[in-house]
């Protein structure tokens, strides 16, 4: 992990080290006025590297209702508690479910036989039948989804696999001279943004940013849910 403070230094002393961003007398900084632009742009490009690569895996238990068989991510939030005590449910960083288990640790598919469907990226849906079977074993179903990067402040740190940190740079440097008028600006962002292109193309024939999965013991009777 880099701190933004290390990645905007890299940013300032390579793809940006030209621009106006950057503080003439002190190579290396990014001037103050700028911070918060970078700041944004880099958040921005965060979404779009933890969308593309499932970067972030998390558990949501979701407490289901005899009396209601669609749910959604964005809404429904009273009912979802994350497995970590620690962290708290995040409907802005929600992406796409993953998997789905029953309280028994069993996985349910979704889209296959219509018992649970998908019916949009955010909504999980039950057939009456599957909700009452579900209910009678276990009042909650465990539901695995993909999630974006925390979006940060210019005193927290990045999270991102190291080969991926090239990738972001590549990516904010062409999000902002892209920005900037004139066709010198134009052409060299379209420059930066082919190069990040062919890194990620390359990190996905590679596979480096795919994340170890980690055998997970999703059944409720061993955490106390049952």
């Amino acid at each position: 992990m880099i701190s933004f403070a290390q990645f905007a230094e890299r940013l300032a002393r390579a793809q940006l080290k030209n621009m106006s961003a950057v503080d003439d007398t002190n190579l290396g900084e990014i001037r103050p006025d700028y911070e918060a632009t970078v700041l944004s742009l880099t958040n921005e490009a965060l979404t779009i590297l933890s969308t593309k690569f499932p970067l972030f895996k998390l558990q949501v238990d979701l407490t289901l209702d005899p009396a209601k068989q669609e749910y959604s991510f964005d809404t429904d939030t009273a009912a979802l508690t994350m497995v970590e005590v620690s962290q708290t449910y995040d409907p802005e960083r929600f992406i796409k479910i993953l998997n789905v288990y029953n309280s028994d640790g069993d996985e349910l598919l979704t889209d296959v036989n219509g018992h649970v469907t998908v019916p949009a990226y955010n909504r999980i849906r039950f057939t009456s039948a599957i909700l009452l079977e579900l209910i009678e074993v276990g009042p909650k179903v465990r539901i695995r989804f993909q999630a974006r990067h925390p979006e940060i402040t210019a005193t927290d740190g990045i999270i991102l696999p190291p080969n991926l940190e090239t990738a972001l740079q590549l990516l904010v440097a062409s999000m902002y001279i892209s920005q900037m008028n004139g066709p010198e600006h134009s052409a060299k962002g379209d420059s930066y943004y082919a190069q990040y292109l062919r890194h990620i193309g390359e990190d996905e024939l590679q596979n480096n940013s795919s994340t170890s999965e980690i055998e997970t013991d999703n059944r409720f009777t061993s955490r106390g849910f049952v």
